[in-house]
């Protein structure tokens, strides 16, 4: 004797799904953004996760890396975070735990626990506690701006450290 079964997928997922269902899931994906045909960024991750319904939003649990990339397809900078958020009514990604952002041309680190990236305005902020390392100084304080390619920045309440060509330190607050 034989049994089967048939259940249609959109009665499944009425019955199954919740407010903390996502609507979409991505494994291993990489992505790549463009403006007016030339790439301006790209975002790799484990897991990406859409929800659409209390106000749309894209959750990256198992981190995040986006390479900022210049006129002529070379990486500027690279974000990465454990976890991310991404709020596309706001136009706004929020970058939490471990954060690190490089500027490799510069060879500037910014370390924090915390980052909001504006897209629409093109710029980054923390009002947190950061740590920045050049490779003539060390700058560390809470709250930070800068561009989205961490090119140039503005630090509140900082104090900076410069190295001089012995090695040796100077700290100015």
């Amino acid at each position: 004797m034989f049994v089967s079964c048939e259940n249609d997928l959109e009665s499944v997922r009425v019955v199954t799904a919740t407010s903390d269902t996502p609507e979409r899931i991505l494994t291993d994906f990489h992505s790549y953004y463009s403006d007016s045909g030339i790439v301006r960024y790209e975002i790799i991750g484990k897991k990406m996760e859409d929800f659409n319904q209390n106000g749309q939003i894209t959750i990256f649990k198992d981190g995040i890396i986006a390479n900022y990339y210049s006129e002529n397809s070379e990486i500027i900078s690279t974000l990465t975070a454990e976890y991310a958020e991404y709020k596309p009514m706001d136009n706004i990604i929020i970058a939490k735990n471990n954060v690190i952002f490089t500027n490799h041309k510069k060879k500037q680190i910014l370390k924090t626990e915390e980052l909001f990236w504006d897209k629409r305005i093109r710029k980054i902020r923390t009002p947190k506690p950061f740590f920045i390392e050049t490779p003539n100084t060390i700058a560390n304080g809470v709250g930070l701006t800068a561009d989205e390619t961490f090119s140039t920045y503005e630090m509140s309440d900082f104090s900076l450290t410069y190295r001089d060509t012995t090695n040796e330190f100077s700290t100015f607050k």
